[in-house]
């Protein structure tokens, strides 16, 4: 609902004066679209490599038993596109990837060239993308599809506007009730013995490579048992019917040599663009050389199945996480970009505290937030948080500059949150695509793994710990009790601040009009 917003602002600034004629034709001639009438593509199940195979040995020789597996945190963003590109080398019989976004961008281009390349030496490709953002790269995606060995679906597509923002709006309004339901699981497998679960898109933002803003995420490398069990979660969305090879749904009139020309042509490096790897390689040289080992763990997976896009599931399958919540006896640390409570979740996070439970929650500030009318609406809950004993911290852009190693990696940009994690009594790590709000809850697909390992956990919480994380503003009740103040953290904090942090007043007012025709639910 927030993309078609953006993408409804956009084409009235273009349009000026005969925007919302072209907004209404465009639905009426969307309208009159529908997908393909074109037979199922014959499934395809995840291809596992024999005991032999790179990514098996690798396992083995970090000391991860048969039939367990063994976890590493991702934290940094060069190490977590170091990983994928490793992944995708090391590959014997198969790379399977989920995303919600692929950048047409440096990093969305560097990653389907390992892709193409893969598939050169015989790996078959499977790439399985939501339809949302993917306006404009119908020769991008044709070209990556015309390849041996690699095939692109996408998820619940648009049936018009491939290459038009204003006729993929027309279809958004006239189709609403299927098109407002999109799959945001992001999942990574190689051979099926290694797979990477967690926050991130496949785009610069999200890997500290944008000029403009960037996203603080997570990401879990998994090597182990846990891969081949989310390869069958992947294989139930890539046989679904919501699953529509990108050939069926688009055509550039190109022979398949000349796609493939197209699409080197398009992913190769530019000058901008190698200024943005050099960045990445110095982030990677300054981590240390030699690799932590993996943490063997168990872990337990949660997923939505493809019912929930048909309207068939009002509530996902990941539900029984989030229950995992009323199993708290110490502490309970929630990290979610949007966070968007239910009465129903306040109502948990209420009965924890009167058990005594420590209750952490870190989101996105109103003032960085990349949706920011989330923010808008969490913040008519923040009273009611912090009554219940809640503590609220809110990551600001402007405090993150303050530490030099983040102004450094951040470059200027804005810094915003976008991991989803969860940590309860420092025993158990929620980590996946998950937010806790409507959307995820009811709406968009997700996936989510919850281990259980003191050692990982404590890991993680290291590097994130709220109380003393200097990135933040923790909100408070005021002496008075009735209203709020944000509170720094770190040693040189300025004094607290009795008004919230916040976009002009002109952005204020703009967002607040919307709250008032975007019901919670949407959000």
């Amino acid at each position: 609902m927030l993309a078609a917003l953006r993408a409804a602002r956009q084409a009235l600034a273009r349009r000026g004066g005969t925007a919302l004629c072209a907004v209404l034709l465009a639905g009426v001639l969307a309208g009159c679209a529908g997908l393909p009438a074109t037979p199922p593509p014959p499934p395809s199940h995840l291809r596992v490599a024999p005991a032999d195979a790179p990514l098996a040995r690798l396992a083995a020789d970090q000391g991860v038993p048969e039939g367990r597996t063994g976890f590493r945190p991702l934290l940094l963003s060069a190490s977590a596109l170091q990983a994928r590109l490793a992944l995708i080398d090391q590959a014997r019989v198969g790379v399977d990837v989920q995303t919600y976004l692929l950048g047409d961008d440096h990093t969305g281009h560097q990653l389907m060239r390992a892709l193409r390349d893969a598939a050169a030496r015989g790996v078959r490709v499977r790439l399985l993308l939501d339809d949302l953002y993917t306006t404009g790269h119908t020769d991008l995606l044709l070209g990556l599809a015309a390849f041996p060995n690699v095939e692109l679906r996408l998820y619940n597509p648009f049936p018009a506007g491939r290459d038009s923002a204003l006729l993929r709006l027309g279809s958004f309004l006239s189709d609403f009730s299927r098109l407002n339901r999109r799959m945001h699981n992001k999942l990574f497998i190689a051979d099926g013995r290694a797979a990477i679960v967690g926050g991130r898109n496949l785009a610069d933002a999200y890997f500290m490579r944008s000029d403009e803003g960037n996203f603080i995420d997570f990401d879990l490398l998994c090597m182990g048992a846990v891969a081949a069990e989310l390869g069958g979660h992947f294989d139930t969305f890539w046989n679904s019917a919501f699953a529509v090879p990108v050939q069926a749904l688009a055509d550039n009139r190109l022979d398949a040599a000349s796609r493939r020309a197209s699409f080197d042509v398009l992913t190769q490096p530019g000058a901008g663009r190698d200024r943005l790897a050099g960045a990445v390689a110095v982030a990677s040289s300054a981590a240390p050389a030699d690799t932590p080992p993996l943490i063997v763990a168990d872990a337990q997976v949660f997923f939505d199945s493809p019912d929930k896009t048909a309207g068939r599931q009002r509530a996902g399958d990941l539900l029984p996480m989030v229950g995992l919540l009323n199993q708290a006896r110490e502490r309970v640390v929630i990290v979610s970009p949007y966070f968007l409570p239910s009465s129903a979740g306040l109502q948990r996070m209420r009965l924890a505290r009167e058990r005594g439970v420590v209750v952490q929650v870190v989101t996105n500030s109103l003032v960085d937030s990349d949706e920011p009318l989330v923010s808008v609406a969490y913040g008519h809950r923040r009273m009611a948080l912090l009554q219940a004993g809640v503590r609220l911290f809110e990551l600001s852009s402007r405090q993150l500059q303050r530490q030099e190693p983040v102004r450094q990696a951040l470059g200027g940009t804005v810094g915003r949150l976008h991991a989803k994690l969860g940590f309860i009594d420092d025993r158990l790590l929620l980590v996946g695509s998950m937010n806790l709000d409507p959307r995820s809850a009811s709406t968009n697909t997700e996936l989510a793994l919850a281990i259980d390992s003191p050692a990982l956990t404590r890991a993680v919480l290291a590097q994130l710990q709220p109380d003393q994380n200097r990135g933040t503003y923790e909100v408070q009740l005021a002496a008075d009790g009735q209203s709020l103040v944000w509170v720094a953290g770190g040693e040189e904090a300025d004094a607290p601040l009795t008004e919230e942090p916040a976009p002009p007043w002109w952005q204020r007012l703009q967002l607040w009009l919307l709250s008032l025709l975007v019901p919670d639910d949407l959000l």
